[in-house]
């Protein structure tokens, strides 16, 4: 068993990196290198530092909707998680197949005490309120212009897929008692310790969908998911000033959402090759100049992903250094009240 689960894991990662492969050589062959690079140094630069302000507000709000995600069983404030949302982003930026879930499940764990099975089921939700906003800019673009039905059906898929899976959620977390109903289902070979082990990690899975059983919390979340995509929407749109590319903000939406739908296939680390064609071409669709558009991509993926990694990666870094993990646990009271 242990080896097939080592070709397993072998075989994902080879097929996530035959992926980003394909999709960079189609990024490649379909632009002029040479005009993509001419516009990458014409590029005005000054717009970075603002949209990268943008970006960080846009991480602290994710990191305040994850308050939504934990309460009530966790009362921490946005500055006790933000940690947590750095280190996720680094390990997805630096890890294939967005394996830095599981580091900022391992590290909610380590800190607060928070289950890594009811992380899991509020990285669903996270991926519920992102799916539902990002449909909502795909569909967006498409009542504007008409580019195409791969597009439409792109954005139709996603918001059918969010709204079934946010359904499925709702009537589970409603149902407190779905997880000892499905271990004491009479299949044979299943053993009393396997049934108990369904039964507890199975309610701590559902327990991250608590969101979407108050109100007020999914209000709440609801909000900061806007605000927060509101603010890196706007980030784009800066990075696209710098480039001079002329694209309304609606666009530059409709593009983003597009690129980050690509994030949802198996890739290498960052979503390195999809992203940037996805981004391109939807970019194209609304008659921006390729080479300008595959040069935008380029830079913006690159202001997505490493500012964000390196800082990831400190605060990962400071936080196993000797002695770091008690000064943090003395603090934890404080910050989760803030």
């Amino acid at each position: 068993m242990p080896g097939s689960e080592r070709l397993q894991r072998w075989l994902k990662f080879l097929v996530a990196i035959g992926i980003s492969v394909f999709f960079s050589i189609l990024f490649i062959r379909s632009v002029d290198l040479d005009a993509v690079g001419k516009a990458l140094s014409d590029a005005n630069y000054l717009y970075v530092l603002p949209a990268l302000g943008l970006f960080a507000l846009s991480v602290a709000m994710r990191a305040l909707r994850w308050r939504y995600f934990l309460l009530p069983g966790f009362d921490l404030g946005w500055r006790a998680l933000l940690p947590s949302v750095l280190i996720g982003y680094a390990g997805n930026n630096l890890l294939p197949l967005r394996a830095g879930e599981l580091v900022r499940a391992q590290h909610l764990s380590d800190r607060f005490g928070v289950p890594r099975m009811q992380t899991f089921g509020a990285l669903l939700m996270e991926r519920l309120f992102d799916g539902f906003l990002l449909a909502t800019f795909v569909l967006w673009g498409l009542l504007l212009v008409d580019i195409g039905k791969g597009y439409l059906g792109l954005g139709l898929a996603l918001a059918a897929g969010t709204a079934v899976g946010g359904v499925t959620c709702f009537l589970l977390a409603r149902r407190p008692g779905f997880a000892d109903w499905l271990a004491a289902l009479p299949i044979p070979f299943v053993t009393t310790w396997l049934r108990g082990q369904i039964a507890g990690l199975g309610a701590s899975f559902f327990q991250g969908f608590s969101v979407l059983t108050s109100p007020g919390r999914f209000a709440g979340a609801s909000v900061t998911s806007v605000v927060a995509w509101g603010l890196e929407l706007a980030m784009y749109w800066l990075i696209a000033e710098a480039f001079a590319l002329d694209a309304s903000l609606i666009t530059v939406a409709f593009a983003g959402a597009a690129a980050n739908v690509s994030l949802s296939l198996p890739s290498a680390q960052g979503g390195v090759g999809p992203f940037e064609v996805f981004a391109t071409e939807a970019l194209a669709r609304f008659d921006v100049a390729k080479d300008a558009a595959a040069a935008y991509a380029l830079a913006l993926h690159f202001f997505l992903i490493v500012p964000v990694s390196l800082v990831g990666l400190a605060v990962l870094w400071r936080s196993t250094l000797t002695g770091t993990r008690r000064q943090e646990t003395a603090s934890t009271v404080a910050e989760a009240q803030e």
